[in-house]
């Protein structure tokens, strides 16, 4: 569980609960209007609004593990066109309160780090939900360099959990430069548990 305060929360809202990442990404996929879509992390739920404008008959869910981050969500909801579409829940991506195999993309902005310990089981908990031909797009920002090591653990531990990277993307804009993985699952996760440091 996140160790984030309602203090450190209202700091990232205030500081990078609109970042252009979650508006350029989601203008760069191709969501159908019925899609399934879970936004892991999904802080102030930037990223769901503007999945809102393609997804109008799908379903738009996001998790985020810090209570105070989802009350901040649900605030910026009021007034808004789909507000009464987004549905949000405290949890951690290890635990996703979704069905097996029901989501067509999973989406974690900058969250993956944030697992820390969880990232494995994290990893295993989207592979569990997303349907066989979901994808899962993780976005990092390019502001803090992703060394190389760090990639290739990264990619390993998809792998090992049974996603395969289908295409990486650098994105640079006027004020922030990102990169994004859409993976498949592969319907082969390890079985050689969990993973060494």
């Amino acid at each position: 569980m996140s160790t984030w305060t309602a203090v450190e929360a209202d700091w990232y809202a205030e500081k990078y609960g609109e970042y252009p990442t979650n508006r350029l990404t989601i203008e760069q996929l191709d969501l159908r209007a019925g899609a399934r879509v879970l936004d892991v992390g999904c802080g102030t739920g930037s990223a769901l609004r503007h999945a809102s404008s393609k997804v109008t008959d799908g379903a738009l869910i996001g998790v985020d593990p810090v209570p105070r981050m989802v009350e901040i969500a649900r605030e910026r909801l009021i007034g808004h066109p789909a507000g009464d579409r987004i549905e949000l829940h405290v949890a951690p991506a290890h635990a996703l309160p979704v069905e097996d195999a029901t989501i067509d993309v999973v989406l974690a902005f900058d969250s993956y780090d944030h697992w820390g310990e969880h990232q494995h089981a994290g990893l295993a908990e989207v592979v569990r939900v997303l349907a066989p031909e979901g994808r899962f797009v993780v976005v990092k920002d390019a502001g803090v360099p992703y060394a190389a090591r760090a990639r290739r653990a990264f990619v390993e531990a998809l792998g090992e959990a049974g996603l395969t990277v289908i295409e990486e993307r650098e994105t640079q804009a006027a004020s922030v430069a990102f990169t994004t993985w859409i993976c498949a699952p592969t319907g082969r996760p390890s079985t050689t548990g969990e993973r060494g440091s």
